[in-house]
């Protein structure tokens, strides 16, 4: 079996509900067509990077499942008639994966650890929104620029583009007379 991972983006004002029941649903279309749903990434709301459907944020989402290919098109056909759904992306994570309950004990894993952490995260950032209140009733100037499309724990860097070899590549681009 290989591993797949779809990225996709959903309409930023939905329900902690209607993601959980879009979840749900794609997970039902995994299973139905013989593929092992793994886990769910939530990645939060963020900014687009330009605008779609008339939205300038969207709330990412990942699921990881398991398949031998064949679920791939049936789950990009659900989330096509989901009007909630902005884009996906589906990629191939690995060719092979020969243990799949081994996969599946660490999925579970990263499930439990992801859930941690956002409880934490959910704790700090009430903490943060009383001590804002406090300070604005007590008439104190607030800095109110948080913002949910910047995730403090977010590990991403774009990668660097290696620009190390200065030859003369002037002559390799088209030129146009």
């Amino acid at each position: 079996m290989r591993e797949f991972d779809t990225t996709f983006i959903v309409q930023p004002e939905i329900s902690e509900e209607g993601r959980e029941a879009l979840i749900l649903k794609l997970r039902g279309v995994l299973e139905r067509t013989g593929a092992v749903p793994l886990e769910v990434e939530d990645m939060g709301k963020k900014k687009l990077a330009f605008e779609i459907k008339k939205f300038q944020k969207g709330h990412y989402l990942s699921l990881f499942f398991l398949d031998k290919g064949q679920s791939v098109a049936e789950l990009e056909r659900a989330m096509r008639l989901d009007e909630s759904v902005l884009r996906w992306l589906t990629v191939r994570r690995e060719d092979a994966v020969t243990d799949i309950e081994a996969r599946k004990a660490r999925s579970v894993d990263l499930e439990r650890i992801r859930k941690e952490k956002a409880a934490e995260r959910a704790v700090r950032e009430a903490e943060e929104r009383a001590q804002r209140e406090t300070a604005r009733l007590a008439g104190e100037a607030v800095d109110d620029t948080s913002s949910d499309d910047e995730d403090d724990e977010d590990d991403y860097q774009r990668p660097m583009l290696d620009d190390s070899d200065d030859d003369d590549d002037d002559d390799k681009s088209p030129v146009r007379e």
